[in-house]
Order: structure tokens, then C-alpha cells, then sequence
């Protein structure tokens, strides 16, 4: 009787049903809830490994890229914006050249143009601890390109000196097949440069020189004749060579179209056989900067969505002849004063001038400046970091523009430029 009782006796019972059904239940719930945490963390990993990889192809982009300053920027990267709830193990980045995909730098096996990021990590559990799983394995594996991102829309226009200074031996210059380049020849290679890495989808490019001529000049081949100088400030001058802005200059992939008129006016040094430009430095007038600098501006159209860009060359020891001036007597004196106030028109106007000074001087300029060559290029840069100088007594106020050789400065320039913006493959 007693046995049956105690049979029959239900109390407790509820509650053994319930821990067995709230095991269960916990059970579900710590997988719920640490599956969602891996895949959160998986996510997170993913998106940190394509930064990673872009922060590697942004640091090929610099002059002197090796695979040991890639891998480090890599895990620089890395440690400042570890993705959460991850602990990276391993970190693999290598380089390589990649052809298969369209508007990409042109490579070679010395000379990659890619990043590959691999890397291992693991995520903690909580519930999923009691179950023998602590952690969850993750990988990752990104590529990304050095160059040809899709990025701002541009309007470039190269201002070069074309005085006769220009006609001088440039010694820290390497062109090759050709012996003791002059300093026009160095600014044409360098012009060539960039617009092998341009993208002509997305950068309209000009030229202008100075001083200017009294007749339009459209290289062709055979190149015509160049027409000879006339004084600044003329009723009728003509700064930019041909008309309008190109964007046939390159065919996507590196290689100069030697039908372009920019490409034309400046050459291809590199090409076989070589393509040697119809723009030289016919001089004749001295220097005054202020009006091609005004013009430039008045060139590139204004589109919203669009960045202009002007990229100026020269010594910048602006001290033309009141004859030089066209006779314009008030233009005389404060020459450089002049041009700065022309570029900082332009910048106010939303233009980004890049200024490049070519072995500029401390001392110079016209009667009445407050400034020289060097201070002036400066003052007419957009900005301490789009001034750059080829003279170690002119220093660039940016330690990382503090080179040279002209070619590095105009690459540096480049990669400045949106047009180069990296990009996942």
C-alpha cells in the first residue's frame, strides 16, 4: 500500500521535467546566442581583412614599396582597428601582379600591383563553453590593388615653365636612352608618368605652357612648327596646348596613346620606338606666372561632383620685363606676389593646386615682393601638402615631400590624386 502511494505520489515531478526541458532550452539558447556571435564576428573579420588589404595596396602605392612595408602597414593596420570580438593568430600578406582585370597599373614580376591578405583568427563562446566548444576558427582572404579604384571625377591641368632655363642639364635626372637630360625633358618624363596611371574614364587632362604664344599650338606627327613667344598680357595669347581637355591620353591599362595631342606634346620616352614630344622650352620672354595660372583656372570646367586640379612647374623666379609685360608698367614689381594671389584664387574657388618647384631659389623675384621663389610656391599651393621642392635649401613643410628627383615627386603626386584610389579585386 505504502509502495503504490509513493508510485502514485506526483510532486517533484514537474520539477525534474523541468530541469531536463530547461537544459535542453538553455542548451538551444547558448547556441542561438553564440552562433549569432560568430557570425557577427565573422562578418567583422572579413570587412577587417579588406581594410587591411587596402591599407597594404596604399602603402605599395609609396615610392620604394617593398613586401617588408606592405606586411607592416598590414599589421599596423591591424593592431589599430582590430575587428571585435576577434584575436587575429596569423596574418599572411604577399604581392603580385595582376593582368586579369581591366584599368589596373600595368605590372610585371618585379614590379607588382596587388596585395593578397590572408589571416586566421578565433572567437570566444560563452554557453557553448559547457559544450566543449570554447572557440570557433575563422579565416580570411582579400586582394586589393594598388591603383584604379573608382574615385572622384577630375579635371588636370599640367602648367609647365617652358622659359629657356628650362634648356638646362638636370644631373639628378634618369631618363633612359637619353644621355644628360635637359630639365624640359625631365618635366615632359615626369608628365608622362602620371598619365600612364591616369584613368581616362574618370580624368580629363590639359597642358598649358609658359610663356604663351600668339597662335594656337596642336602637336601632331610629324610635330609642326611651334610657334615662337610673345609678351604676357597680350590681346592675343595662347597658353594651352590644342584645345579642350583629353581623355584619350592612355589606354586604360598603362600604355600612352600616341594619337592623343597631350601625349603628342609631351612624348613617351618609354615606348619603342621612342615618341619624342613636340613641346619645348622655346623661351624668349621671361616669366610671369600670374596669367597662365588665371587662365588654367578659367579652363577647367566646373561640374558638381567634379575635382579640379592644377599642377604648376617651375623655378618660380617670376620677374619679366615691363616689355615682356606687354608693356603693362602696374605689373611690374610683385611678380610672385601676383601669382600667389592667382593660386589662392583658384584655391578659394575649390581648385586643388599642386606646386612643384624646380630647383626654385631663396633670393629673386620681381622689385617690391615679399617673397622668393621658395615662398611663393609655396604660399601658392592649396595646401602644405601639395607643395613640393627638388631643392634641399627649399623644403617641403611635409617630411614625406621631401624628395628630389623630379619623376618620384611627380608619382608621388599621383598617388595623391583619387584617380589612384585602391580598390578591391
Amino acid at each position: 500500500m505504502k509502495i503504490r502511494k509513493v508510485l502514485r505520489n506526483r510532486r517533484g515531478a514537474t520539477a525534474v521535467l523541468f530541469a531536463v526541458v530547461a537544459t535542453g532550452l538553455f542548451g538551444t539558447v547558448g547556441l542561438t546566442v553564440d552562433v549569432a556571435r560568430v557570425f557577427a564576428a565573422k562578418s567583422a573579420f572579413t570587412a577587417a581583412t579588406q581594410a587591411a588589404s587596402l591599407a597594404g595596396a596604399q602603402a605599395l602605392l609609396q615610392t620604394g614599396a617593398t613586401q617588408i612595408t606592405v606586411a607592416a602597414a598590414v599589421t599596423a593596420w591591424n593592431t589599430a582597428n582590430a575587428p571585435s570580438n576577434v584575436t587575429i593568430t596569423n596574418t599572411t600578406t604577399t604581392l603580385s601582379c595582376v593582368t586579369a582585370t581591366a584599368n589596373l597599373p600595368s605590372c610585371s614580376g618585379t614590379n607588382p600591383n596587388a596585395v593578397n591578405v590572408t589571416q586566421t583568427g578565433s572567437v570566444s563562446t560563452h554557453f557553448l563553453k559547457a559544450f566543449g566548444f570554447p572557440t570557433f576558427s575563422l579565416a580570411s582572404t582579400s586582394a586589393a590593388a594598388k591603383a584604379g579604384g573608382q574615385g572622384t571625377p577630375m579635371n588636370v591641368m599640367f602648367v609647365l615653365d617652358s622659359t629657356g632655363s628650362m634648356n638646362t642639364a638636370d644631373t639628378g635626372c634618369t631618363i633612359t636612352g637619353i644621355r644628360n637630360p635637359t630639365r624640359y625633358q625631365c618635366a615632359l618624363y615626369s608628365v608622362q608618368s602620371v598619365l600612364k596611371v591616369m584613368q581616362p574614364s574618370m580624368a580629363s587632362v590639359g597642358l598649358m605652357a609658359f610663356p604663351g604664344t600668339g597662335r594656337q599650338f596642336t602637336p601632331a606627327s610629324p610635330c609642326p612648327t611651334q610657334p615662337s613667344a610673345v609678351p604676357y598680357l597680350s590681346s592675343t595669347i595662347y597658353y594651352q596646348i590644342g584645345s579642350g581637355l583629353s581623355t584619350n591620353y592612355n589606354n586604360g591599362s598603362g600604355t600612352l596613346n600616341h594619337t592623343s595631342t597631350i601625349v603628342e606634346a609631351v612624348g613617351d620616352y618609354g615606348s619603342s620606338p621612342v615618341l619624342t614630344g613636340c613641346q619645348t622650352a622655346k623661351g624668349g620672354e621671361g616669366t610671369y606666372i600670374a596669367e597662365v595660372l588665371t587662365k588654367a583656372q578659367a579652363a577647367l570646367p566646373v561640374v558638381a561632383g567634379t575635382k579640379n586640379v592644377i599642377i604648376l612647374l617651375s623655378d618660380g623666379d617670376a620677374g619679366a620685363s615691363q616689355s615682356q609685360l606687354n608693356g603693362q608698367s602696374s605689373k611690374v614689381a610683385k611678380q610672385c606676389g601676383q601669382y600667389v594671389t592667382a593660386a589662392q584664387a583658384a584655391t578659394t574657388a575649390g581648385t586643388t593646386v599642386y606646386t612643384v618647384a624646380y630647383g626654385a631659389a631663396s633670393s629673386g623675384c620681381s622689385s617690391g615682393d615679399t617673397y622668393n621663389p621658395c615662398t611663393a610656391l609655396k604660399a601658392a599651393a592649396s595646401s602644405t601638402s601639395t607643395f613640393y621642392s627638388t631643392n634641399n635649401t627649399c623644403v617641403a613643410p611635409v617630411a614625406a615631400n621631401n624628395v628630389t628627383n623630379l619623376p618620384t615627386i611627380f608619382t608621388q603626386i599621383a598617388t595623391t590624386l583619387s584617380m589612384t584610389k585602391p580598390r578591391l579585386l
